[in-house]
């Protein structure tokens, strides 16, 4: 290593390049999870029982427990319900119903192509989300930060258990 280097430039200050890693790895989280967003509506918006059968769970990035990477509350246009409001919203549709074959759309030949595309790129962008919070999970902050860390955490493994489903769902060939 050269020492003059090491002296005057970022080597010298070990925590800068990973404070500007954990800051990019923050803007590359919100930019996919907004496009993770829009590509949700799009899909709800073609096929409405598509969002209720494949959804996941995803905390705003607005509701992040800390503000270490110059988040503002306002940084974030979207907020995706909680747990506990899916479930209530759930069993509110519970009641009297029809076969639910007599509620769901025909799907023609290229709404399913559209509906496939989207989903290819749900999962490219879910890959992405998955590498931006495990960079993420890996800086300097966010090893300090245990309410940060857990957030991080909690995040990745929904993303996770997005990408599963979604390659069960393509693996059995359907568009739920």
């Amino acid at each position: 290593m050269d020492t003059t280097m090491t002296s005057r430039g970022l080597d010298y200050y070990p925590e800068s390049p990973t404070a500007h890693a954990g800051d990019f790895a923050m803007q590359k989280y919100l930019l996919l999870q907004s496009q993770h967003e829009e590509l949700r509506q799009h899909m709800h918006e073609l096929c409405p029982t598509y969002s209720c059968s494949s959804s996941t769970t995803v905390t705003s990035p607005s509701l992040s427990p800390t503000r270490s990477f110059t988040m503002s509350p306002s940084s974030s246009s979207h907020t995706s319900p909680s747990r506990n409001h899916r479930r209530s919203s759930a069993s509110q549709r519970g009641g009297p119903r029809t076969s639910p074959s007599s509620l769901e759309p025909v799907l023609d030949e290229e709404l399913v192509g559209v509906m496939a595309a989207d989903e290819l790129k749900l999962c490219d962008v879910n890959e992405g989300i998955k590498r931006a919070l495990t960079e993420l999970l890996n800086s300097d902050a966010v090893r300090r930060d245990r309410t940060m860390r857990t957030w991080v955490q909690t995040r990745l493994m929904d993303t996770e258990r997005e990408l599963r489903t979604g390659r069960r769902r393509r693996s059995n060939g359907s568009a739920d």
